[in-house]
């Protein structure tokens, strides 16, 4: 039996949304049963926290199951605008421990990673500015290689660990997280695994956003080459021609074209590790990628005229999905139904191309459409959706959370 890694990427909303929309199309093709670990970073860790939480219920039944405890608990997260909970005026370093505690109210009520179920693995990842190392936070362990790892409490809360993740500067200052008391074991010492103690780790770690140092999550399938689903959410870096940004803009700009480039370095390292088994999946890719793409030197054991038939999307329309701004605010609910669809389909896609083999017959013409939906309509507010609006709304007018939430299934 295959034994994926799925690796879910930072990106904000837009990334929680889309790796929802992929998790949920592996449940319906009835290949999450493959999943043994899940990584995330940042806006794929508030998705994989919330799977996580359902898993250690009881496991889902089917994607209307899914639905129910996983998405609509996620939309109505988004749509509570948690930007505007968290900050009143100065958009800049802000306190994580404030959104921590808004995330737990809202989603996790006091859930700590030792009260979840041990299987799959999760690990979510954070960069500790100590080390200069990802920071893992686990069901079994808490730490990174040059600290040690420390064994998680009741104490060791899930809202905690998923907002470390996503502790994006400059809008947050780093989250301290307090290591007084607790005893941490080196593993690995000059390349020997002795598991020793730590006898003098600091005080505080301080940890940012788990993209600053590997925003998808990969690290662990890179160095040890396992069967790997990557959910890629990352955007496109746009190119601002005669902007006149503001120093926030600024600021982001230099950690948005660094994470860019460690991206980019990272999905062909991923590229060039695919077997078999395993596949990179990106928001910000057309979905002819998939579907249609002659790739020299890496056949598909499914060439493009033996895939089953997709929609036929317009580019600008897909161009608009790359562009959806990484935002804590609400979303339209156009923006919400394509992000959503886009991670179905591709991941749809890539696994009938990639690895044909796990696909059952029933299963294979059966591809995601977004129903009923106004495409000239939807691109003109993705298109208005890729601007941060750092004080106000994005869109002004938002359609009823009741009916999105109602209709989720019926929508997709």
């Amino acid at each position: 039996m295959v034994k994926y890694t799925l690796c879910l990427s930072g990106g904000g909303f837009r990334a929680s949304l889309f790796h929802a929309g992929l998790v949920r199309r592996l449940i319906y093709l009835d290949l999450f049963k493959h999943i043994h670990r899940i990584n995330s970073i940042s806006g794929g860790s508030i998705t994989a926290g919330l799977i996580m939480k359902e898993l250690t219920v009881k496991s889902f039944s089917d994607v209307d199951d899914f639905d129910q405890r996983v998405i609509v608990p996620l939309i109505k997260f988004i749509q509570s605008s948690p930007r505007k909970k968290i900050y009143k005026i100065n958009p800049l370093n802000n306190n994580p421990h404030k959104f921590s505690k808004y995330v737990d109210q809202q989603l996790f009520n006091g859930l700590a990673f030792s009260d979840l179920c041990k299987f799959p693995a999760w690990h979510c990842y954070a960069t500790s500015l100590n080390s200069a190392m990802s920071w893992k936070f686990s069901q079994t362990e808490i730490g990174d290689s040059a600290t040690g790892f420390s064994q998680p409490s009741h104490i060791d809360k899930v809202a905690d660990g998923i907002v470390a993740s996503a502790c994006f500067p400059p809008l947050f200052k780093p989250f301290k997280f307090n290591t007084e008391g607790r005893s941490f074991v080196l593993k690995w010492v000059n390349g020997q695994l002795l598991n020793v103690p730590n006898s003098s780790p600091p005080s505080s770690i301080f940890l940012t956003d788990g993209g600053v140092y590997d925003n998808l999550g990969s690290e662990s399938v890179i160095t040890k080459k396992a069967d790997f689903i990557v959910s890629d959410a990352s955007g496109v870096v746009d190119h601002w021609g005669n902007t006149k940004p503001n120093k926030f803009f600024m600021m982001k700009r230099t950690i948005d074209v660094s994470m860019d480039q460690n991206g980019k370095l990272r999905r062909r390292l991923l590229f060039n590790s695919l077997n078999a088994n395993s596949v990179l999946v990106e928001l910000a890719k057309p979905l002819d990628t998939y579907t249609k793409k002659v790739v020299p030197d890496k056949d598909s054991p499914t060439p493009p005229e033996q895939m089953p038939i997709y929609p036929e999307i317009h580019r600008d329309f897909q161009k608009a999905i790359g562009t959806i701004r990484t935002d804590l605010n609400a979303f339209h609910d156009f923006e919400i139904h394509t992000l959503i669809w886009n991670g179905m389909v591709k991941i749809d896609a890539a696994m009938k191309r990639w690895c044909p083999h796990l696909i059952k017959e029933q299963h294979w013409n059966d591809v995601p459409n977004l129903n009923s939906i106004d495409f000239p309509t939807a691109a003109e507010v993705l298109n208005k959706g890729s601007k941060t609006n750092i004080w106000g709304k994005q869109h002004q007018e938002l359609h009823s959370e009741k009916k999105l939430v109602d209709n989720i299934s019926n929508i997709l």
